[in-house]
């Protein structure tokens, strides 16, 4: 794979991303950040009132020392594809905010910042709008002494892209509206003139949408595969379990195809990250033969990946149990060769963190 060189980077820039540019001039507006040309917005969140718990230092132990800033707070994150490191995307952001006037607090990389724990221990915006690779990522915290803005800045390559995530509080003293006249304050009056107030009857932000475990999973059912790097773990963290869609069992058979498969190495990654991970294999089936018969074959199943992840991976024999469920847990419908194959599945659960 070809890195840029860094005297190229600048000439490589061609975008500044400055968004929310929409927003009432009462309102503080995020900073504006240098990015590649073509790098894709995932998440553009902004929240009125809200706390940021900003890491100044490395984990220690299961724990990352922060300090909490109440205020506005926006959530932004990219996707940058291409062959550049998460220093290369990382550091013209970070020469941004210098810019206007942000001093550093902490900044490190990936294994000083202190590995798994400093991951899991700090905000991260759910996949898929934000992917971390444990073993390559930058981090950057800073402040600015005038406007007391403070800035979280996270950046991961993994697979063919780097994701950047960056999250911003702004000065609580910053008015979050227009004042209300009293004509809008008493009933039946005007309405709000502001088009960012909130109207009473609107369902709230982000009803109706899955959550990020479900946008996760549905992905991964459609795709036959959860195709994103990290996305085992950021599974387990959300809802406890992942499935293993792209291990490959053909119908009544116990014996797993070679691989390699990405979701098995995705989940030995993360039990050789935890070290003090345990996890239970549970396997799946389709509806071809009876209950009793399927339960067997799907623990069965369940044991040769057990067996997979300790003579491949090495993983501890001890932190792996196996249990199966036959058919009674379909991810897709039995009617079509598609679900069933689906439904022929072992799913990861976490046990102990």
């Amino acid at each position: 794979m070809i890195r840029r060189p860094a005297f190229a980077l600048a000439a490589a820039l061609g975008l500044t991303v400055s968004l929310l540019s929409g927003l009432s001039v009462a309102h503080a507006t995020p900073v504006a950040v240098s990015l590649p040309a073509g790098a894709e917005p995932l998440r553009n969140q902004d929240t009125p009132l809200a706390t940021l718990l900003l890491p100044v230092g490395p984990a220690r132990g299961d724990a990352v020392p922060t300090r909490s800033y109440e205020g506005r707070v926006y959530r932004r994150s990219w996707r940058v594809t291409g062959d550049w490191s998460a220093l290369q995307v990382l550091a013209p952001i970070r020469s941004t905010l210098v810019e206007q006037g942000f001093e550093e607090v902490f900044a490190c990389t990936a294994r000083a910042c202190g590995g798994f724990a400093f991951r899991f221990g700090i905000e991260v915006i759910p996949a898929p709008d934000m992917a971390v690779n444990l073993s390559d990522y930058e981090f950057f915290a800073a402040e600015h002494p005038e406007t007391k803005a403070v800035v979280s800045l996270l950046a991961s390559r993994t697979g063919d892209s780097v994701y950047v995530q960056l999250l911003e509080r702004q000065d609580p003293s910053a008015p979050l509206r227009p004042p209300a006249t009293p004509d809008q304050l008493r009933p039946g009056g005007a309405a709000p003139t502001d088009p960012t107030a909130a109207d009473p009857q609107a369902p709230p932000a982000g009803a109706g949408q899955p959550d990020p475990a479900e946008r996760l999973l549905a992905a991964a059912i459609e795709k036959g595969s959860v195709l994103s790097t990290g996305a085992i773990a950021d599974l387990l963290t959300l809802q406890g379990h992942a499935p293993l869609l792209d291990l490959e069992f053909a119908s009544g058979s116990t014996r797993m195809g070679e691989g390699p498969f990405d979701t098995l190495e995705q989940l030995a990654a993360f039990l050789t990250a935890q070290e003090t991970a345990t996890i239970l294999l549970v396997g799946h089936t389709d509806t071809v033969g009876g209950l009793d018969a399927n339960i067997n074959l799907s623990r069965r199943r369940a044991a040769s990946v057990r067996q997979r992840l300790i003579s491949r991976y090495g993983i501890a024999a001890g932190r792996i149990e196996v249990a199966g469920a036959g058919f009674m847990a379909p991810l897709g419908s039995n009617a079509t060769e598609a679900g069933r194959e689906t439904n022929r599945r072992v799913e990861a659960v976490l046990v102990t963190p």
